[in-house]
This record gives structure tokens, sequence and C-alpha cells, in this order.
């Protein structure tokens, strides 16, 4: 008898925990950094590249921070490493033409002002630090939680999100607090958030449960609040429904996307719905301001039509291979899978143009489940980037490639 209450206790026991306990493992696991859970779409097989994709240089250098980022001024680029390696790069050749080393490793950053004459961290102690082109220390203060996303610069401020989706607004000249924003959160929201957007001295944000803020970043002030879909479903994860990844916008209209809820197109000025769409992401959304794409999270790729909301075209040829933010370069849509594997989709049709391994080689690479697929131990980590006529692909902390493509 005594086993049988102890057997109804853990079974009652496991059915309460059992899906926050999977909610949890999606709330730790970076969609970027998690284990394949779906078969990739193989490669296809003979096929011929119908562009050239060039590279000028890849370099390989200290492992960059948790949270990387590289700032490009002019024919320069500015990076620091997680031991604090300042460095600033010739653009053209890839070669140091500075470098100094800090007291403090570094968790998050380099970030630069629109002079790109300071630049900003977190070091591994949580302190925002505050350096010049040389390096030197300006100024070194506590945040009060960390922050995993890129910060934005509004005329002399410089404004964070923290994990805990706070917002803190601080004087790039002194260091000063002067506004943040609070927040109370869901019990439970996936782990990536939504960044900021300003556009017509006016910040957006989306948030946990469909929400998007709407704040004034001269004060902080609360402005309005939009929603994107409303939760559904019976168990947590169905209900999750956050705004994740990059908002968009175009003119008069706000772009958003939520996980396990709809990309919906606002009015800014009424915050109307014109459209919606039932589609999940984790990326968020990308534009180039006529285009709007989105990742799926089974990682097929969509662009829609910014003022109707129908499908102009979707690709399904990359499905589930852990898929990139996409990177609109000049008529053509990047992105880089869980191998490193560099894809180019023209953007009018969404046809793939190109499949680029850089110098990796698939038959170095795993079996993955009995089949010619192949995997790797971890899952590639990459971000890119468009500067002055080149694309740059930051690979798993530690590469930066450049490359341009040749028709």
């Amino acid at each position: 008898m005594k086993n049988f209450v102890v057997f109804l206790t853990f079974l009652f026991i496991s059915s309460c925990i059992g899906p926050v306990k999977e909610l949890e493992s999606q709330i730790n696991d970076v969609y970027l950094a998690s284990p394949l859970d779906e078969i990739p779409e193989p490669l296809p097989e003979n096929f011929k590249n119908k562009i050239s994709v060039k590279v000028s240089w890849a370099k390989d250098f200290e492992i960059l921070p948790d949270h990387p980022d590289v700032v490009f001024a002019d024919a320069f680029i500015y990076l620091i490493t997680s031991t604090g390696n300042f460095k600033k790069i010739d653009a053209t050749t890839s070669e140091v033409v500075f470098s100094k080393q800090l007291d403090n490793g570094v968790s998050s950053g380099i970030y630069g002002d629109s002079k790109k004459q300071n630049f900003f961290f977190i070091d591994k102690d949580n302190f925002l630090n505050k350096i010049d082109e040389q390096a030197n220390n300006i100024w070194r203060i506590k945040l009060p939680n960390s922050s995993q996303l890129a910060p934005i610069f509004f005329d002399k401020q410089i404004i964070f999100k923290y994990k805990n989706n706070n917002i803190e607004s601080f004087n790039v000249d002194l260091g000063t607090s002067l506004w943040t924003y609070k927040r109370q959160n869901p019990p439970l929201s996936i782990s990536i958030q939504s960044s900021m957007i300003i556009s017509d001295n006016i910040l957006y944000s989306g948030f946990p449960g469909g929400k998007i803020v709407i704040i004034d970043p001269e004060s902080g002030a609360f402005l309005s609040e939009l929603t994107t879909s409303r939760s559904k479903g019976v168990t947590d994860i169905d209900r999750t429904n956050d705004i994740s990844g990059n908002l968009v916008i175009i003119d008069n209209l706000l772009f958003a996307v939520a996980y396990n809820g709809e990309i919906v197109s606002f009015d800014r000025a009424s915050g109307a719905k014109i459209w919606n769409r039932a589609i999940s992401s984790y990326h968020g959304l990308t534009s180039d301001l006529v285009n709007i794409l989105l990742s799926h999270e089974n990682d097929s790729i969509y662009c829609f039509d910014k003022n109707t909301g129908k499908t102009v075209w979707k690709n399904s040829d990359l499905l589930h291979r852990k898929l990139s933010s996409p990177l609109i370069y000049e008529n053509y849509i990047l992105s880089v899978d869980y191998l490193g594997i560099l894809h180019v989709l023209d953007l009018e049709e969404g046809v793939r143009q190109a499949i680029f391994l850089f110098d990796n080689s698939l038959d170095d690479l795993i079996d993955f489940g009995g089949s010619k697929l192949n995997i790797k131990d971890t899952v590639n980590y990459t971000k890119l980037y468009n500067h002055n006529g080149f694309a740059y692909i930051m690979q798993n902390h530690s590469k930066i490639i450049k490359i341009s493509i040749d028709e």
C-alpha cells in the first residue's frame, strides 16, 4: 500500500512538472545552440552554383565573447575578445593595425556609437565599460542585470534591454542612469528576446505574451502597448507566444512576429492591425524596407507582401538545418546552417543560387542517423553583417569571413 501511494505521488508530480521541464529546456537552450531535433533536409546532389562566392579573407581570432558583436567604421573593424583584447582591423586586408589587452574579461560586445570613436562592452563582472579608440578606459559602471542583446544609441544615450526585459538608458558621456522601464514578465517564457528599434524618436520592443511596448526614448515614459496574438492551447509550450527576434518598420507600418503566434502588420499611428498570418519564428523579421523576410521555426524562408501579408514566395529547401538569421545582401539572401555552410537564395523568387562550404569538408563530419546526412557535435553559431558592399560572417565566436558575390 505504501509503495502504491508513493507511485501515485510520483505520477502526480511528474504530470505537474512535465510541461514545465519541457519549457525550461526550451528556455535554457538558445535556438542556434541546441541540438538538432529533426533530420535536416539533405544537400542537393550534383548541384552547380549559379553564382560565384568570393572570399576576400578569413581570419581566426581568440575566442570572442558569449554575446559577440563587431563595429564597422569606414575602412576598419573593431572587436574585442573574451579575454579583453581590443583590436582594430583593416577591413581590406584583415591585418590588425592596433591591439591592446584590457584588464577584464568580456561577456558582451563590442558596441560603437554613431561617431565610432567611443566603444562599449560588458565585462565578466557585469560592468558596462566605455573606452576610446585607443582602448583607454573612460568609465565603468555596474549593471543591475545581464544583457544578451546589442544596445541602441539615441541622442546621447546608450539603451540596454536586460535579460529580465527591463530597459535602462545611460548617458554616454557620464555613464549615469537616465531612466528605467520595468515590466512584469509572465511566469514562463522562451529565452530569445526581441531587440529594440527606434524610429521617428519612438522606441519599440517586443515582449513575452505577444506584446509590443512603445516608449519615449527621451524620458523612458510608457506610451502604448500592442498585442500581436493571444495565448492559445493547453500546455505551457502551446501558450507561449513571446515576440522573439527583430521588429521591422517600413514607413507607417510596424511588423512583428511571435513564437507560436502570428506575424502582424500594425499601423503605427493608430495601432490598428492591418493584416496577420499564423506563423512562428525564433529569429524575427529581416527587411530591406521593401521585402519582408521571415525564417520559420522549421527553417523555411518566407517572403511576404508588406501591404497585404500574402506570400510572395516560400523556400523549403533548408528545412531543419538550424539557419542563422537571414541577411539581405544586394539581390540575394544569405544564411548559414548548423554545419557552417553558406546558402544563397535570390531575393526575387527565393530560388537557391549557391552552396558554399568555405574550408569545411562533409567527409570530416559525423554521420547522422545512419544516413548520408552529417552533424557536428555542436551547432554552428553565426552572425552576418553587410558593410560597404561586402558581407561579413562571424562563425563560432572565433572567425570572421569577408565575402562578395560575382554573378
